[in-house]
């Protein structure tokens, strides 16, 4: 073969996925080096069969090593079993946290964000409540929560390397508790960490002098006495059976320096950039675009280069670095340097350019490509791109096998893969005689085709303008903004005046990009919302794109276009089915979504209508005068959680969306959802509760063309043919918006009948709520006030209020006799929820209890056979 780098490279992706996807332990180091050896040894003695005897030991080598890698990922940190029995919840559940002291030094860049900060701690000594110290070796993802406006300066003086103690509340990282959501323990497991610790106000830290003696001495007891040994945390990895890691003393790190340094270069040059830009988002946006620092980058612009398929701008890539070197040569050159000299010269500086920008696994790529490609130029040596790009991928594999699940890995390679085969091809079926422009359009085009299914893997949509958006904006920044940022930086470390002056001319580039970005943004009829797909479906699209590609070869060369057309008519229909997978299945869902201390229920009818029941929302209570608190980017739930579960399933449009009550736990997060996906109609419950929230949702809602309607009690809506949606509401037929403070009591109530199914939501009524529609039902049917005699049985029924005292009565409960019960509550939530008394109740009543802060997401998958339940957890 002309590139066994390449076939290497290939096997060893293969072998790394199929390992990552084996049970851990079924292979080791052993059989890695094994492989390896054998693979070698066929290949060079000529054995029979080396064809393919060769490819499968290597890919067999590269599965077991990455099962290797994966079984030194270990914690060696365990929580005593006395500590976990103490964390047992009044629900049956080991919460696996416990009170603990950590000694050690600062592993990350520190983030200080209004009133949080966090790091990744290199953790050296632990203690649990009163027990000694043990000597360990972990990274602990810390969170600090400050209780004083003055802790922020004093945070910010923290860095990597500096020496710490933290006393706070060490727990496992929490998992996906929806269905495809993100699992932030996976997460932090790939990055080698296992627990976070939690910590309140920077009186529970010691910092300087005192925590670096601790830490290099024997630590310090609660008595104050420096102590060796365990009895509290206990060693959980390969050494902790014979002691080892309770008497090894681990020396610090001399990389913290460096990694220090760096850290405080890369502040520095991002200060240049702030005082260049005096307005945020310009200095924000140049700073991640030109140093790879995010932190400042605007949300909501992100979001808007986000939907345009524009972040690879953001992040540093092999765009950036291709800028770079070409910057550097052309420089060089300028100083009369030889060519061999300014190839070298360029190459050692690639390293702490990537470096300086922060090190992301695309930088790293393109960093190692640009080296081997200047080596290779330097020495004369082979300059196939396939090649180099292969030793790269090998190389970062070797290195660290988890890049194989980070996106911008994922991206970055398949991209440039995509870009080094299909450009050449593309660019010749093209019937553009122009060069600049057919290269142009080749790159942009074959770039959107080969990032299409990873894009709408994790990120679940896309813009049909993208591509025109990365053809106009990719240039103009490559050769104008990019370029003027650099020099912003050089000049600011000469003369800062004259980087202010050079900062004004970019600010208005960077006016026509942010013009054109929300112009696109804001205005896109062409963005879609992609359910997620398969892997298999991944797959198949890139085969099919190459059989569309050949079809289109053989049509120009002989004329005869039956097969191109075939093929793509086979792709449309493929890409269809992508987008609408279920279009054909006819069983419905009732989604019980975990959105924390409040509600969002999800209902797919059989027919694909989707209706959304409430969003629940971020409860945050503020002072005067703790603005200081705020941050950023503020965690919210529809924006971070409910409106990417709703792209990733498919809901291309809301045909109903329902409002039970304006309280912040139910349409705080829907801000996000009506931003982001089109509504048809908006119920609401008929009052106005005055706030802010509610009157930016509904004009926002109005504004992108829902219509906003009230339901008359009593009235029913067909969904679709299987489907009919009743509103029991008790406050009587459509009268004027009134003004409603207290909103519990004025819920809208619905009864939802899915294949004679039947659901009962219930919003946040109160008993009295509770009793006065029990009358007005009773007086429809005939019946006495106060009779339930004749109870109306419900399949499901949504407790109300998350399980206040304050609702679900005996009566109610008698009147309707559900099967089953929901209660949607908050994991560890301030309010007690859900009440003993309202599990006593239900428990007498014989219902199936579900509960979100138990089980996760609960489903109901209605069949024409009946109903299936699944839980998350």
């Amino acid at each position: 073969m002309n590139r066994p780098l390449t076939l290497v490279a290939v096997l060893a992706v293969t072998g790394a996925a199929i390992g990552s996807r084996m049970p851990p332990g079924m292979l080791s180091w052993k059989w890695a080096i094994a492989a390896a050896a054998l693979a070698v040894m066929t290949v060079l003695l000529a054995l029979p069969g080396r064809r393919w005897i060769g490819p499968l030991l290597v890919a067999v080598a590269a599965a077991a090593y990455y099962q290797g890698y994966d079984s030194r990922n270990m914690t060696a940190l365990a929580l005593p079993s006395a500590v976990q029995l103490s964390g047992q919840t009044e629900i049956g559940m080991a919460a696996a946290e416990a009170e603990v002291e950590l000694a050690g030094t600062i592993a990350s860049p520190v983030a200080v964000d209004g009133d949080k900060v966090s790091f990744v701690l290199l953790a050296h000594r632990a203690a649990v409540r009163e027990a000694e110290t043990v000597r360990l070796r972990e990274k602990v993802q810390v969170s600090i929560r400050l209780l004083h406006a003055d802790e922020q300066e004093r945070a910010s003086g923290w860095g990597r390397g500096d020496p710490i103690v933290l006393a706070g509340t060490i727990q496992k990282p929490g998992s996906a508790r929806n269905f495809g959501g993100f699992d932030y323990s996976a997460y932090l497991y790939r990055k080698q960490i296992h627990w976070q610790l939690s910590v309140k106000g920077l009186d529970q830290t010691r910092t300087g002098p005192e925590a670096d003696g601790e830490l290099r001495g024997g630590g310090r007891q609660p008595g104050g006495e420096a102590a060796e040994g365990s009895d509290g945390l206990t060693g959980g990895g390969a050494d902790a059976g014979d002691g080892a890691i309770a008497k090894r003393q681990l020396p610090l790190s001399d990389w913290s320096k460096v990694y220090r340094w760096n850290d405080d270069l890369r502040s520095y040059l991002g200060g240049i950039m702030d005082r260049a830009f005096p307005d945020r988002i310009d200095a924000g946006y140049m700073k991640s675009m030109v140093l790879g620092l995010t932190d400042d980058m605007d949300p909501d612009t992100y979001q808007q280069f986000s939907q345009l398929g524009l972040t690879h701008i953001l992040a540093i890539s092999g765009l950036h670095v291709a800028v770079f070197v070409g910057g550097c040569m052309w420089l060089l050159r300028l100083f009369g340097l030889t060519r061999e000299r300014i190839l070298v010269i360029t190459m050692v500086i690639v390293p702490f350019y990537v470096a300086l920008t922060g090190g992301s696994p695309s930088a790293v790529r393109a960093g190692i490509m640009a080296m081997i490609g200047l080596y290779a130029a330097r020495r004369g040596l082979w300059k196939d791109a396939l090649n180099i790009i292969s030793l790269a991928a090998f190389a970062m594999l070797v290195w660290n096998p988890y890049f194989l699940y980070d996106v911008s890995f994922q991206l970055s390679f398949l991209v440039t893969l995509g870009l080094i085969i299909g450009v050449p091809r593309f660019s010749r079926l093209l019937p553009v005689r122009s060069q600049a422009l057919n290269s142009l359009l080749s790159v942009t085009v074959v770039a959107q085709l080969i990032s299409f299914p990873i894009t709408v893997f994790y990120f679940n949509g896309v813009s049909l303008l993208s591509a025109l958006a990365n053809l106009l904006l990719v240039p103009f920044i490559s050769f104008a903004v990019l370029p003027l940022g650099t020099f912003v930086l050089l000049a600011g470390l000469i003369y800062e005046r004259a980087a202010g002056w050079i900062g004004v001319v970019t600010s208005y580039l960077n006016d026509i990009t942010f013009w054109l970005v929300d112009v696109g943004a804001v205005h896109d009829p062409l963005r879609l919302v992609w359910p997620k797909p398969s892997l298999l479906w991944v797959l198949l699209y890139y085969v099919l794109l190459g059989a569309v590609y050949a079809g289109a070869a053989k049509w120009k060369e002989s004329g005869k276009p039956a097969f191109a057309m075939a093929a793509v008519a086979v792709f449309m229909l493929f890409l269809w089915h992508g987008y609408e997978p279920d279009r054909f299945v006819r069983d419905g869902k009732v989604h019980f979504i975990d959105v924390g201390q409040g509600d969002a229920i999800l209902v797919r009818t059989p027919q694909s209508r989707h209706m959304l029941i409430d969003g629940g929302g971020t409860v945050t209570f503020r002072k005067p005068g703790e603005e200081w608190k705020e941050r950023r980017d503020p965690y919210e739930v529809g924006k971070k959680q409910l409106v990417p579960l709703l792209k990733q399933r498919g809901v291309h449009q809301l045909d109903l969306l329902v409002i039970s009550h304006q309280d912040q736990d139910h349409i705080g997060g829907l801000q996000a959802v009506v931003e982001q996906i089109p509504v048809r109609t908006v119920v609401m419950n008929g009052t106005w509760k005055g706030n802010a929230g509610s009157r930016k949702l509904f004009e926002t809602a109005m504004r992108r063309g829902a219509e906003v309607v009230t339901l008359e009690q009593g009235k029913t809506v067909a969904l679709d043919r299987y489907t009919e949606l009743t509103a029991l509401t008790a406050s009587g037929p459509e009268m004027p918006v009134r003004l409603a403070e207290e909103q519990n009591n004025e819920s809208v109530v619905l009864l939802l009948n899915m294949r004679n199914i039947r659901f009962l939501f219930t919003g946040d009524m109160e008993a009295r709520q509770e009793k006065l529609l029990l009358e007005a039902l009773n007086r429809t049917r005939g019946d006495p006030p106060s009779s339930s005699s004749s109870p109306v049985s419900v399949d499901v029924l949504k407790i109300a209020h998350h399980g206040s005292k304050t609702s679900t009565t005996d009566e109610w409960l008698a009147f309707w006799q559900p099967r089953m019960s929901v209660i949607s509550v908050g994991l560890k939530n301030s309010y007690g929820h859900p009440s003993p008394g309202v599990l006593e109740r239900l428990e007498r009543s014989g219902t199936t209890i579900y509960r979100t802060d138990r089980d996760g997401e609960v489903v109901f998958t209605v069949t024409g056979q009946g109903v299936r339940v699944d839980k998350k957890l």
